[in-house]
């Protein structure tokens, strides 16, 4: 009985640890069920006030998105940020924000489309008028964990006004300098194109004009659209010709002739041709080719006494008053009533160097009388071209014979040309100071060419002659250490070259020796473009229409903008407005406020808060290395009244 006691007793205790063992696993069950439920609960409570608190940021937005377009898109890109309620008014300010437990904060953020509209998170256009808020919400909950929701939403500026240039009837309506509109996507504005000439890459034009007779062209002068040509270098050739010269390549049409003697110079008025002649006594022409038919008749002559010893003479007019070389002198006459059909009085003859002297070249200023002569003492002078007629300074450059002459724009240069001989046939003449001698800068050997003729530009000396290379071009960018870099062989060999500008394009117009294409174009110009030539504009300008938005308080705040910016050109854009139409004291201002900035690259710009005004305007300047030329793809402006 007593073992059996015992046993019993032992047993109930055991079975007593069991029991608390079990009861406090079910009890620590129930707590851990307990707290996770309320954990759960807590949670759901938690992210329901974190799902209302989205709608009321949500709401909140939409609000001052509609009160002002701005509101929104002035925070784009600007990292987080949260809303506060101060004096009765709603703001977006920097930061996040603990409100009820919650952390809250959310950032603005361009929106990107492709080419279908269709919102892509990368490599599409940005959406001026649309901005992505993404949200971010987040607690610990009791136990220590994070929990956070990323709600994400969309607006746009349907409530506010927007300007819109993008397609090429939008644009059409501005002003275009040296710009066009295109349509490559939708519209673009660009540069205009531009066919490049390059004086050290000479090449012929496709057009070239053979005369009606077998007349040796020797001289020629460029007025507007026409050449006027004195083609009687032999005696069954015209004594001169006028030949039109139009379009892109230039189109040559022989327009007229005149017969009656052989010419030596010509130098073209409107409506008349002056003619320097191997007629003793008629030495000065005037031909009158008015005629709507291109029917030439003698004007008027001028004998000039006593006779010249030499057939050769040059004409020039500066002003009302003409200049006709013979031997070793000038005749100066008057072309004051020339329109009212009077003829030509002298007014006055210089006589210049010695009695050998026969002058080969002249050019005549407001100021000034710059003439070559050979067989003289002096090769070159510069005159006085007033009363007295004196000689201001002179150069006597060789025993060789000087044959052309060409004074550069400024006057401060003069390239001489010789007849080939033993030394230099090019010569660089100083000419800065008009009274002195003219020091040589440099002189070259042009290798066997006789010099006919020469022109400058773009720090280039054209040269046209017989022998050698009938046509070679020198850079003189460095007047010390000039060199050939280009030239053309016209085996007939070249009577004169005549610079011509036409639009933007440059020319040489050569008469040559060939019976068959007499008058010949070559296309220069100081180089650009691409390989062959073809390229844009340097410099250029767009001009907006001036757009009236109705009202005088109007508020510009974004300008969404699409470029296309090549490198080596620039886009650069300014804005202005105002409350006249004719955009009184308006100022054009960039980013900054003012005109020392501007807009260039894509991208959404925050407006300078300045634009204020009814009317509103914008204008672009293109540059260009002229290889590519930049693009304006799309300007939106968003306003409000």
């Amino acid at each position: 009985m007593k073992n059996f006691k015992q046993n019993l007793k032992g047993y109930s205790l055991a079975e007593l640890v069991l029991a608390i063992g079990i009861f406090a696993t079910i009890s620590s069950m129930l707590v851990l069920l307990v707290v996770d439920s309320t954990r759960t609960l807590e949670n759901v409570h938690t992210r329901s006030k974190a799902t209302q608190l989205t709608q009321e940021v949500h709401s909140v937005l939409i609000m001052l998105k509609s009160e002002s377009w701005y509101n929104i898109a002035r925070h784009t890109n600007e990292g987080i940020k949260h809303i506060e309620y101060l004096l009765d008014e709603y703001s977006i300010v920097d930061g996040e924000i603990a409100e009820n437990g919650l952390i809250y904060s959310f950032t603005i953020e361009n929106v990107e489309r492709n080419s279908s509209g269709t919102i892509v998170e990368s490599g599409g256009n940005i959406d001026p008028h649309s901005r992505l808020i993404n949200i971010n919400i987040s607690w610990v909950d009791r136990l220590g964990q994070v929990h956070q929701i990323n709600p994400k939403m969309y607006v746009n500026d349907w409530n506010t006004h927007s300007i819109v240039w993008t397609i090429k009837p939008e644009f059409d309506t501005g002003i275009f300098t040296d710009t066009m509109s295109q349509t490559i996507e939708d519209g673009e504005v660009r540069l205009l194109s531009m066919m490049y000439g390059d004086w050290c890459n000479p090449t012929l034009s496709m057009s070239t004009h053979n005369l009606t007779r077998s007349g040796i062209p020797t001289t020629l002068f460029t007025i507007n659209d026409f050449v006027y040509m004195g083609t009687g270098g032999n005696a069954s050739g015209d004594a001169f010709a006028k030949v039109s010269v139009v379009d892109e390549p230039p189109v040559m049409t022989e327009l007229g002739t005149y017969n009656g003697y052989k010419v030596y110079d010509v130098f073209g008025l409107n409506g008349y041709a002056v003619l320097g002649t191997d007629n003793n006594s008629k030495e000065l022409v005037i031909l009158d080719i008015s005629s709507p038919q291109n029917i030439y008749t003698e004007f008027t002559s001028l004998d000039i006494s006593p006779s010249p010893k030499t057939k050769q003479k040059y004409v020039f007019v500066f002003g009302e008053k003409g200049y006709i070389t013979h031997d070793n002198s000038i005749t100066i006459f008057s072309l004051n009533n020339l329109q009212q059909n009077v003829p030509p009085t002298v007014l006055n003859k210089i006589t210049i160097g010695d009695a050998n002297a026969v002058i080969t070249d002249i050019f005549v200023d407001e100021n000034y009388i710059y003439a070559t002569t050979m067989g003289g003492a002096s090769d070159f002078l510069i005159l006085r071209n007033s009363s007295p007629y004196s000689v201001l300074g002179q150069l006597n450059i060789g025993t060789m014979n000087v044959s052309s002459l060409f004074i550069s724009e400024d006057t401060n240069r003069a390239y001489i040309g010789t007849q080939n001989n033993a030394g230099h046939e090019f010569f660089i003449l100083n000419t800065s100071n008009k009274s002195t001698t003219y020091p040589i800068l440099k002189s070259l050997d042009l290798g066997g060419t006789s010099v006919s003729a020469l022109v400058s530009a773009d720090q280039r000396v054209m040269i046209g002659g017989i022998g050698g290379q009938e046509y070679s071009v020198y850079d003189i960018g460095d007047e010390l250490n000039p060199y050939k870099c280009g030239g053309i062989d016209i085996d007939a060999g070249i009577n004169m070259v005549g610079l011509v500008k036409k639009e933007k394009n440059l020319y040489a117009y050569v008469l040559t020796g060939d019976s068959l294409k007499e008058l010949q174009i070559i296309r220069g110009g100081p180089g650009g473009g691409g390989p062959n030539g073809e390229g844009y504009l340097p410099y250029g300008e767009y001009l907006s229409e001036i757009y009236d938005s109705g009202s005088d308080t109007s508020e510009y705040y974004i300008m969404g903008l699409k470029t296309n910016i090549p490198t080596g050109s620039s886009l650069k854009i300014h804005l202005r407005t105002s409350n006249s139409i004719s955009m009184t004291g308006s100022t054009w201002v960039g980013p900054d406020g003012t005109s020392n900035t501007y807009y260039q690259d894509s991208g959404v710009y925050t407006l300078p808060t300045s634009l204020i005004g009814r009317y509103l305007q914008y204008r672009v300047i293109f540059n260009s290395d002229t290889v590519d030329t930049p693009l304006l793809e799309e300007l939106v402006i968003n306003y409000e009244k």
